[in-house]
This record gives structure tokens, C-alpha cells and sequence, in this order.
């Protein structure tokens, strides 16, 4: 009989010990870490503003309401396959305003060279959007120019190149690599600060639901640190010094006064909210596990409170990782277009311009 109740005892003891092997907080980093390994995915990020006070209303100018901002969002959709190095991404603009905008532009890129491509029928796929919020003489030269080049709507533009064409500063393919390798490493310490300290954080910040999401909570404290963690980390490598001096053409000694600049200004905002009593600022992460994505959903609530000024901000932020929908190759030579190309395009425009301007 003793024997019977020990062995029961001890199953009881395994199974309490194997349970509280799972906790909202080994949930919450196993999701993470999961996410952080797939080697291909695709992930739809919305921005939305959920209330703004009147003050910060004000200044985004008299034609611009809340509830037009409450009906709009911003979209980022990435498809990333490491296995050959390339994304294809689509920044979307959803606008509810006197003058309504839905506005979509892909980046196809190849993360070992750094080159991004834009695929010109974007353009044509929003013209109707960019010629609303044009003056009325510059979208009709917007459109006879889109008339007069049909042949370039199946192409894309090589980015860096576009811009080189249009700005006249020379954008060498060498600099660009560099640069891509550079805001990669930056990414990547980031990613390594953020995940280090949210593993560090007591178990108290983590709840789980009854639907198996799991809710993470931070104090303006803890995001002040977080953030301060993340300065360590890019401060600790060097990368950001190297990428601000290579976008600034400046040496490393003028790249790193304007971090140390930068640096100085964020943290001393955040001295001023954490010493402040008036002001909250809550940060609520719920996620969605899920065996295969890591993660299925993140919804990310932040509000910002003054209850002296009565300032208030409020957003949402929602990540869907989604079924991987595969990249589209890298165009071929023929299919980019050439300087030639974009010049004849640009000189009609200019052609069209003078001759209504005579």
C-alpha cells in the first residue's frame, strides 16, 4: 500500500513537474525563436490609429479628421526566402479622406547584392490614386506620359539606378552591397537585443488566455530599458557607425557624433517620460502561437496618456504571418529598364510641360 501511494505520489510530482515545463513565458520565446527559423515565410504587417487627441490632430494639418485617420491604415506585406537570398514586398497606403488613397508599391530584392526592383505596372495600377493627388496639369502629363511608354509597363525599375537618374549622384553597385550587409547585421543585433531581454523578463509579464494566446504587458520602464538594450547591442558592433557614414559620405568620427546625437535625444525623451507621473505609455503584446509559423498573429496595442495635458495616443499593430507565397524570380537584363528608356520617358514629361507652359 505504501508503495502504491508513493508511486503515485512520485507520478503526480512528474506530471506537475512536466507541466510547469510550459509556461505563458516559454510559450511566448519558443514562438519567437520558431519564427526566427523559417527559412522562408510571409508576413502582413497593419498600422492603425485607434484615437489621437485633438492637439496632435491639429497637427497634421485642417483637412484631416480622426475619423478619417480611424478608417485608414498603412499595410507592409514581405515574402523573404533565404534559401536564394531575395524578398518581394508591397507597401500599401489605404486612405479614407475627402480624397480617398489606396496606394500599392512592390520591391522585389536581392538581399547578397542589395539591388531592389520596382515593377513599373505598379504605376499604371495606380494611376488613378497618383493623379488625384497631383494638380490637375500635372496628372494629365502624368498620364500622357504613361500613354506614351506602354512598352515599359511589363518592366521594372532597378531602384537605385531610378534614383541615381533623377538625383545625378552616382550609386555604385559595390557601395550598395555594403550598405545592404550593413542594415542586415543592424537588423539582426536588434533582433538579438529585443529577444535577449524579453527572455530576461520576469514571468509575471507573461498571461496566457483561455484560447492558448499569450499576453506580454510593459511598463514605460521596461520600454525605456528595452530600448537602451537595443542601443548596447548596435553600439557594442559598430555596424550603424559604418552605415551612417557610408550614406553621409562622412568618416567614422562624424558618423559616430551624429549616432551619439541621435542616441542622446532618444534617451533623453525617454528620462523625461519615465520622470514624468503624468504621463503612462502601456505596450500590449498578444501573440498567436502556432506549431509550424511560430507564430500565427501579433496584435500590438500602445498608448500613450497625459493626464495633465490630456495629450493621447493610441494604435494598433497587427502582424499575420501568413502561408509563404513564393518570391517572383529576379528580372533578367531585358526586362529592367535601361537608362535609355527612362530618359525618353522623362523628356516627354518635360516636352508635355513646356508646351503647356508656353
Amino acid at each position: 500500500m505504501k508503495k502504491a501511494i508513493m508511486a503515485a505520489t512520485i507520478f503526480v510530482l512528474l506530471l506537475a513537474t512536466l507541466s510547469g515545463c510550459s509556461s505563458p513565458k516559454s510559450d511566448f520565446t519558443a514562438a519567437l525563436q520558431k519564427t526566427a527559423e523559417n527559412r522562408q515565410y510571409t508576413t502582413n504587417v497593419t498600422f492603425q490609429v485607434n484615437d489621437l487627441s485633438e492637439g496632435y490632430v491639429e497637427q497634421l494639418g485642417p483637412e484631416i479628421d480622426l475619423n478619417q485617420l480611424k478608417k485608414s491604415n498603412i499595410q507592409y506585406k514581405i515574402s523573404v526566402d533565404s534559401d536564394s537570398a531575395s524578398s518581394y514586398s508591397a507597401y500599401t497606403v489605404h486612405w479614407k479622406g475627402e480624397q480617398p488613397l489606396d496606394l500599392t508599391v512592390h520591391a522585389l530584392q536581392n538581399s547578397d547584392d542589395g539591388k531592389a526592383y520596382i515593377p513599373v505596372s505598379d504605376i499604371y495600377d495606380d494611376s488613378d490614386s497618383i493623379s488625384n493627388i497631383l494638380p490637375e496639369s500635372a496628372a494629365k502629363i502624368f498620364n500622357q506620359v504613361l500613354e506614351q511608354n506602354k512598352d515599359l509597363k511589363p518592366k521594372y525599375l532597378n531602384l537605385f539606378e531610378t534614383i541615381q537618374n533623377f538625383s545625378n549622384q552616382t550609386i555604385d553597385t559595390e557601395t550598395v552591397d555594403r550598405q545592404a550587409k550593413e542594415l542586415k547585421k543592424i537588423e539582426e543585433d536588434a533582433g538579438i537585443a529585443i529577444y535577449s531581454y524579453l527572455n530576461d523578463l520576469d514571468d509575471q509579464h507573461f498571461t496566457s488566455k483561455d484560447n492558448g494566446d499569450v499576453v506580454l504587458k510593459l511598463s514605460k520602464n521596461e520600454i525605456s530599458d528595452l530600448i537602451n538594450a537595443v542601443f548596447t547591442e548596435l553600439n557594442d558592433n559598430g555596424n550603424i557607425v559604418a552605415l551612417i557614414s557610408e550614406i553621409n559620405g562622412s568618416t567614422q568620427k562624424a558618423a559616430q557624433k551624429k549616432w551619439n546625437a541621435t542616441q542622446k535625444s532618444v534617451q533623453t525623451a525617454l528620462k523625461e517620460l519615465t520622470d514624468n507621473e503624468a504621463q503612462t505609455l502601456d505596450f500590449n503584446l498578444t501573440l498567436t502561437p502556432d506549431s509550424k509559423k511560430g507564430f500565427s498573429k501579433a496584435t500590438i496595442t500602445t498608448k500613450f496618456e497625459d493626464t495633465k495635458t490630456k495629450d493621447l495616443m493610441n494604435f494598433t499593430t497587427t502582424v499575420d504571418m501568413l502561408n509563404y507565397e513564393k518570391v517572383p524570380p529576379m528580372p533578367e537584363s531585358k526586362d529592367i529598364v535601361s537608362k535609355k528608356e527612362l530618359d525618353k520617358a522623362i523628356s516627354d514629361g518635360l516636352k508635355l510641360y513646356l508646351s503647356t507652359n508656353q
